[in-house]
């Protein structure tokens, strides 16, 4: 009887470690380098490639349902003074572009602006029979550089898709301005660089609503307003206009 009952404790004892080593657990059957993850997955070469610095192998194309590459482009606009404080007045204008791509054009342009005496400028006239010392914008013609580096498309109240570009334009030219005199004023100009940011709204493949806010910077003369005593200094203008208006595509 004993000698049959150590041959089972025997053969028990044989059997466990085979068992054992049947059922493994699911983290001893997992590959070395997955222990202790639990359920998360690798990805460390996929952030590395997302994250990289510089990826040559993958480039994001917005698809243009407009497009304006070597094309002409006509603009008619019109605006108003934004930061002068002794003047009113419209300006309009016309600008002629031609796009060698996407991203670059040409822009020559042509202003010419009606200013006259805002409220304050002319209260002081009647009251004190004199005026600030100052020029006025009368035009200005020039050439500037076409930079796009925004092109997009939005959706209006959920009915219609807007597509609109951004561009920034430097540029040169001739500023045209009058000098304010009590014995009557003097028309000059003063060469002049200038910085426009461009929005169009294309509404079809010929036409586009265009907005413009350029900025203007002349060294101009300006004179003391009276006769007597009269003495010239020379200023740095800057003349801002916000303008509206339409370009037809060519």
């Amino acid at each position: 009887m004993f000698a049959q009952l150590k041959t089972a404790v025997l053969v028990l004892a044989l059997a466990t470690p085979a068992f054992a080593q049947g059922q493994r657990t699911p983290a001893q059957a997992a590959p070395a380098n997955q222990q202790g993850q639990g359920d998360k997955m690798d990805v460390t070469d996929l952030e590395k490639k997302y994250w990289a610095a510089k990826d040559t192998d993958f480039n994001v194309v917005q698809n243009r349902l407009f497009s304006k590459a070597n094309r002409l482009a006509l603009t008619l606009n019109y605006g108003m003074f934004t930061n002068d404080p002794f003047s009113v007045g419209p300006t309009y204008g016309v600008g002629l572009n031609y796009f060698f791509s996407e991203r670059y054009g040409m822009e020559l342009t042509y202003s010419k602006t009606d200013s006259k005496d805002n409220d304050s400028t002319q209260y002081i006239k009647t009251n004190q029979g004199s005026a600030p010392d100052h020029n006025k914008m009368t035009g200005y013609y020039g050439v500037g550089f076409n930079w796009v580096p925004f092109y997009a498309k939005m959706s209006f109240l959920n009915s219609s898709i807007l597509y609109f570009d951004m561009s920034f334009t430097p540029g040169v030219g001739i500023m045209q301005y009058s000098q304010q005199r009590a014995d009557g004023n003097v028309d000059k100009t003063a060469p002049a660089v200038s910085l426009a940011v461009t929005q169009h709204f294309f509404l079809t493949k010929w036409l586009a609503l265009r907005l413009d806010y350029k900025n203007f910077w002349s060294n101009q003369d300006v004179v003391t307003y009276k006769v007597n005593n009269r003495t010239s200094t020379t200023k740095l203008q800057n003349d801002s206009l916000l303008m509206g208006g339409f370009t037809f595509y060519f």
